[in-house]
């Protein structure tokens, strides 16, 4: 496959050996994870792919929706479930920590897709995580994930 090849998602499927449901899939392949992003004008998050440099900036999960419960993009996106063990979100915070601070020698290398429409996909390739932040948007504290073509 070639960055920027357009593909069904049952190619995607076929390709990962797995029917990802999820934007942020971490350790899915033997040696990578998987953003699945969107960039069209009705995307629920705003990722952003720069042309000219690489660098892609993923926005991470929102908190899940609670019957009753908050607007999922006034809180904050968790790094942790309640009881402790590691959202995605968090699960690629700590990965791009653990590179910055050198206990990772190589970064988490992410295969990234982006929706075009409905069961029609584009490969963008691979990018390698290099920077993970908490940040405030939208009301909230939120991840972003900063990577580079790799």
């Amino acid at each position: 496959m070639e960055v920027d090849d357009i593909i069904s998602y049952h190619d995607l499927v076929t390709e990962e050996k797995s029917a990802l449901q999820k934007g942020m899939n971490f350790g899915v392949g033997k040696k990578y994870s998987v953003f699945l992003m969107s960039l069209r004008e009705n995307a629920p998050y705003a990722d952003v792919l720069d042309e000219v440099t690489g660098m892609l900036t993923y926005e991470g999960h929102d908190e899940p929706q609670r019957r009753g419960g908050p607007n999922p993009k006034e809180v904050d996106q968790p790094l942790t479930t309640p009881k402790g063990s590691w959202t995605e979100n968090g699960k690629f915070f700590r990965a791009a920590m653990d590179f910055k601070s050198g206990l990772r020698e190589k970064p988490e290398l992410i295969k990234v897709y982006e929706k075009i429409s409905r069961g029609i996909w584009s490969y963008k390739g691979f990018f390698e995580l290099i920077e993970c932040e908490c940040g405030f948007r939208r009301k909230a504290e939120g991840i972003q994930v900063f990577a580079e073509a790799g």
